[in-house]
């Protein structure tokens, strides 16, 4: 036969029910989720004072570079065109012309000129600060002339 629970088990699970539904809802309802639920004043009172510094922490990667500045202003008196010497160009060869800004002059930009049929240009470009360099393959049957020439300024 079964028996029934006594009248002390009943009351000790009641209790025990309403004591774990009253902590429940208490935490439900008063449970702090955020810093915004504390008083200002008692959030500052739990803060320490500040620690010693720790070592720096490794450098960053470059960044990107800027916008570019405003062109400067150039005096046309301190521009000189030089023609460097013209060399010839057997047919079926390479060579190459070198164009020599005046000393103390630094080179600003360059090309080259002469009357070539079928040569191609192999590199066209400074030679350090005051120099500017042309090389070309003459693909043609004849012999052609090549010149260098330098803008330099002072």
């Amino acid at each position: 036969m079964r028996s029934r629970p006594s009248v002390t088990t009943v009351i000790a699970c009641l209790a025990l029910f309403f004591a774990l539904g009253g902590t429940a809802l208490a935490a439900h309802k008063y449970l702090i989720t955020s810093t915004s639920q504390i008083k200002p004043s008692v959030l500052k009172s739990l803060q320490g004072k500040r620690g010693p510094a720790g070592t720096p922490g490794a450098a960053g990667a470059a960044g990107a570079a800027g916008a570019a500045g405003a062109a400067g202003a150039i005096n046309a008196s301190n521009v000189t065109v030089v023609d460097g010497p013209g060399t010839s160009i057997a047919a079926d060869t390479n060579g190459s012309s070198v164009a020599i800004c005046p000393s103390g002059d630094t080179v600003l930009s360059g090309g080259w000129a002469g009357p070539l049929s079928d040569t191609s240009i192999s590199y066209d470009d400074a030679l350090g600060a005051s120099q500017w360099q042309v090389g070309a393959s003459n693909a043609s049957a004849s012999t052609e002339t090549l010149t260098a020439v330098a803008v330099c300024v002072s």
